[in-house]
Order: structure tokens, then sequence, then C-alpha cells
């Protein structure tokens, strides 16, 4: 599974409690959703008046993006949209984020295309998983997915610097291993037999 497996003990134990406390106040999911996303565009913005600001109030919003679910889940008002929302929220959010990196290292021509191909990546991981679900497969191994990737940027925001490129490097590698992973999965799945239970158009 990926790394992101391995940090939901420590997601749930945090945005739990949280997510108890805003479903009290009637705040919708869908609003959580939205409000997360806003924070994120507008960390991102701030990219042109200070990285390292910009890195903080990211982070923040990956915060408020995580409390979504965990608010769907207190007050009972899980939905199909809502997951949908949050989907295309997240690849909104990765976009802005991974733009906000590519203004930060523009004066590198070959770092501002690490971060559109850790952008592209962003994206195929997401849609791997999606397209092999709706087949029937599952495509859940890799490394990195938008906690871990909203994590390394908002930190590596906030260090500065050299950072940067070592945080390209490792969203570019780790992403490129994990969509290679899914679609070895969905291979070894189709081989075996198993689905897909869909059409596949």
């Amino acid at each position: 599974m990926a790394l992101n497996a391995y940090v939901r003990w420590a997601h749930d134990r945090v945005a739990d409690p949280l997510g108890s406390l805003v479903a009290r106040t009637g705040i919708s999911p869908n609003a959580v959703t939205v409000g997360g996303l806003a924070v994120m565009v507008a960390g991102s913005a701030l990219v042109v008046v200070d990285v390292r600001l910009a890195g903080a109030v990211i982070l923040l919003g990956a915060l408020s993006d995580a409390l979504d679910g965990a608010v769907a889940r207190r007050a009972g008002r899980a939905s199909t949209f809502g997951g949908f929302l949050d989907s295309v929220t997240d690849r909104l959010g990765d976009a802005a984020m991974l733009g906000a990196v590519a203004w930060a290292v523009r004066e590198a021509t070959w770092l501002v295309a690490a971060a559109f191909a850790a952008l592209v990546l962003a994206l195929l991981t997401s849609y791997v998983r999606a397209k092999a679900e709706s087949l029937g497969y599952t495509a859940t191994v890799g490394v990195i997915e938008r906690g871990e990737r909203v994590a390394i940027v908002g930190a590596g925001m906030l260090a500065g610097g050299p950072w940067l490129a070592v945080v390209l490097g490792v969203l570019v590698v780790g992403g490129l291993w994990t969509v290679v992973a899914r679609l070895g999965a969905v291979w070894c799945q189709s081989r075996q037999g198993e689905g897909p239970r869909r059409s596949p158009r």
C-alpha cells in the first residue's frame, strides 16, 4: 500500500477529534472541502510574496482538507457527491501547489520542468487508481499519494533554498514509482483473471 496507509493511524488521531468539533457547528463536509481548497489556493498565491509563508499556509490548507472526511463521518453526512467533490478539489489543489513551486524555482528551467513532471505524475497517480477501480481492479500501491505530497511540498517550502530541488526530486521519483507500481498491479490482476467487473468503456 502507499506510504499514506502507514500514517493513517496518526491522521485519524488528529482529524477525527477535530472533525467531531466541526461537525457540532453544523458546517457541512462540502463546505470544509471547498474551504480547504480556498486556503490551499491562497497559500499557493502567497509564493509571490514569500515562499516560507506560502508553505505554512499550504500546510494549514492541508489540515482543513483532511477534515472533510472526518466531518462527514461524524455528522453522518457522507455522500457520493462529497467524495467526487473532494477528488476534484484535491486535483485543483495539487495544480495550485505545484504551480507555486514552479514559480519559486522559476530561475532554473530544469526545476520548472521537474515541477510540471511532478504535477503530471500526481494527476496520473489519481487517474490510474480511479480508472482501475472503475474496471473492478485495485490500485492502491505506491509510495506517494496526496497526503505525502502536500506534507513534502509544505515542508520544503518552509525550509526554502536548495530544499525545493530535493522536494521535486522526491516527488518525481516517488510519483513515477507509484504510477508504475499501480500499472503493474492492474496488469497482474488482469493476468490472474481478477476483474474487470465493468465495461472498459
